[in-house]
């Protein structure tokens, strides 16, 4: 008994069935403005609203889910836009507690050198990767590895010292 082809078999993800992103786009900017508005004050409301910061991101996530759903009618796109909305209200809460989230996490000048030299190194291993012909994906992993094992080695022979 002989297999079929690879070519015959079918794949085991299909994107064809959702809308390129420049339609939801457009369905975005010919939805209805006032269920815009409407749906725009009534997340605005469940945030000023609710005190507790977890109440306001389920409650307007939900509302902003559903309203996403009803103008691009499709939950793949509704998802990644609401995805998001939760990002960039973590992003604002975090800029508005940000002495509590430096303290929590100990967080100082030379913490804030580190992981930024820590990107960076990364970063610059990459490029010289990529220049070189490495893959790209595989290229990351051990670039950040190589970073990282650096890293630690470094913070274990020197001990930061208050």
């Amino acid at each position: 008994m002989a297999g079929a082809a690879a070519e015959d078999s079918e794949p085991l993800f299909v994107l064809e069935p959702l809308p390129e992103l420049s339609d939801v786009i457009s369905s975005v900017s010919g939805a209805n403005p006032l269920i815009l508005l409407f749906s725009a004050g009534a997340i605005l409301y469940c945030l000023v609203k609710f005190s507790d910061p977890m109440v306001k991101i389920s409650t307007s996530s939900i509302l902003n889910l559903g309203v996403n759903f009803y103008v691009t009618e499709s939950l793949f796109y509704s998802m990644i836009f609401t995805s998001i909305y939760i990002l960039g209200f973590f992003l604002v809460m975090a800029a508005m507690n940000w002495g509590e989230i430096q303290a929590a996490i100990g967080m100082d000048k030379a913490r804030i050198l580190s992981i930024g030299s820590f990107i960076l190194s990364t970063w610059i291993l990459v490029v010289l990767g990529k220049a070189i012909g490495m893959p790209t994906g595989s290229g990351i992993v051990v670039c950040v590895s190589t970073t990282a094992f650096l890293w630690w080695t470094y913070y274990s022979l020197e001990p930061a010292t208050s």
